[in-house]
């Protein structure tokens, strides 16, 4: 399961007091904030830490005025809508610059959604393993790397393949021979103790929390 977080848009919309305030606990908590690019300079489209307190405290001034009729309402409905407008930005900034780190996203006074699962999909079938001979009975297995895989299952026969059976995940060589099995692989393996001159065949597949994938092409070579 993959998940990212992602900073509330639903800040204050009604009361743009609190709206107000809102803004400037991120300006409060985004100034000289490390964790962002450039800290109280431009943050997004050209908005600045410094317009968005300004736009606070205009709204919050409007707001205070804003059942004094018709034009004072106007205003009002402006100034609020300008700041919607600034935090919009700021929080498309935060989002790109955090790259989805939750503790970034908090630091800026933003806070997080809820994690958005993905549900994971079987993995494709690896490409054919490379087997490297490295000598001295030893070879080298690297695994082509698959896009949602979490690790990769290695079946290395020591012998003459004459026979393979598959069965959905399962691979057997019943025509003798011995079959080593590393259940969970990375994309690199190294395999010791091996007899020169004896004949090595690989296949692998890949795997992840919805299944695994089905076996790849299987390749041999000649340990030296």
């Amino acid at each position: 399961m993959a998940s990212k977080f992602f900073p509330l848009k639903n800040w204050p919309k009604k009361d743009g007091q609190k709206k107000a305030g809102f803004a400037t606990n991120t300006v409060a908590k985004m100034t000289g904030n490390s964790k962002f690019v450039s800290p109280g300079t431009t943050i997004n489209g050209g908005v600045t830490l410094a317009a968005m307190t300004a736009a606070a405290d205009d709204l919050e001034a409007k707001y205070l005025l804003r059942n004094e009729g018709t034009q004072a309402m106007g205003h009002y409905d402006t100034a609020n809508k300008f700041l919607e407008g600034l935090l919009v930005k700021q929080c498309a900034y935060v989002n790109i610059t955090s790259n989805g780190d939750s503790d970034i996203i908090k630091s800026s006074g933003f806070n997080c959604s809820k994690e958005t699962a993905t549900k994971a999909v079987i993995p494709a079938t690896p490409d054919a393993a490379v087997i490297g001979i490295l000598g001295d009975g030893a070879i080298s297995i690297g695994t082509p790397k698959v896009a949602g895989a979490d690790s990769y299952c290695v079946v290395i026969f020591i012998g003459d393949v004459t026979s393979v059976v598959v069965n959905d995940n399962h691979i057997s060589f019943p025509n003798g021979g011995i079959t080593i099995v590393i259940p969970i692989a990375g994309i690199h393996e190294t395999i010791t103790g091996l007899t020169p001159g004896s004949k090595v065949s690989v296949t692998t597949l890949a795997q992840n929390a919805a299944g695994k994938s089905g076996f790849s092409a299987i390749v041999g070579k000649f340990v030296s």
